[in-house]
């Protein structure tokens, strides 16, 4: 097998992910923004009685987007302690993250305008969008609103990856980590499903794998992901096998 030179990725070397990883995040965003609004304008301005639809969706969402969450902390802590490397190749993986993020911004978007269009819990903008001015849970709750933000901010950093410092972007991403605690606390705190069985085995579950794999990360010290980049030709390979330090 042809062995690839590797280097960091980032703003110098983005990764393209296969499809339906190139559109679909897009897409799901406009079904979301749209499908939300509408549900807003239905039971806020037309009155129409759509609870407990609205607060199903909201916990329905909630859920899927931590999982989401969860994704992308385990694919980006995998790719720098290289604990993933045997599911796949690391572009793949990174793909992967890029994904979970990506299609999180759709769910984070439903969970949103689900809420804030549920007639029973009746959240106005300000407790969807200002960190603990909720009359729920808080301050579990405005962990959310801060995870949201957070959210936003990481995604961004992939969409503006070619246009700021590594460094800066570097910075954007490692937000993954507190996003996913925030985001972990917001629903065991907040969630309306947190004291069932299936949920506590979730987070359980779910945490102690981050755990396990950031314990790696710390143990190992310092080290930069990194993705492969184009197949090299025969005599680049043996170069590379050199440079790594491989045999033919």
């Amino acid at each position: 097998m042809p062995v690839s030179l590797l280097r960091p990725y980032g703003p110098l070397n983005p990764a393209t992910p296969p499809e339906p990883a190139a559109t679909y995040p897009r897409r799901a965003f406009i079904v979301t923004l749209t499908g939300g609004l509408l549900l807003w304008v239905a039971a806020r301005g037309l009155d129409v009685k759509l609870s407990p639809l609205t607060w199903y969706l909201a916990r329905a969402s909630g859920v899927t987007l931590y999982l989401l969450l969860w994704l992308a902390a385990v694919t980006g802590l995998g790719l720098t302690t290289k604990a993933l490397d045997r599911y796949g190749g690391r572009g793949q993986i990174y793909s992967l993250h890029v994904f979970a993020i990506e299609l999180g911004l759709s769910f984070l978007t439903l969970h949103l305008l689900s809420l804030a269009a549920d007639q029973t819990v009746k959240y106005g903008p300000a407790a969807v969008f200002v960190p603990f001015a909720a009359s729920w849970r808080e301050p579990w709750t405005g962990f959310g609103v801060i995870a949201g933000y957070l959210g936003v901010a990481v995604a961004g950093s992939f969409l503006l990856g070619r246009f700021v410092s590594y460094r800066l972007w570097r910075a954007l991403h490692w937000l993954t980590l507190p996003l996913y605690a925030l985001a972990l606390a917001h629903g065991v705190g907040a969630g309306s499903d947190a004291g069932t069985p299936w949920a506590m085995v979730l987070y359980l579950v779910t945490a102690s794998i981050v755990a396990l794999l950031l314990a790696t990360r710390l143990l190992r010290g310092p080290r930069r992901a990194e993705l492969p980049v184009a197949p090299l030709s025969a005599p680049l390979d043996r170069l590379a096998r050199q440079q790594h330090g491989e045999r033919d």
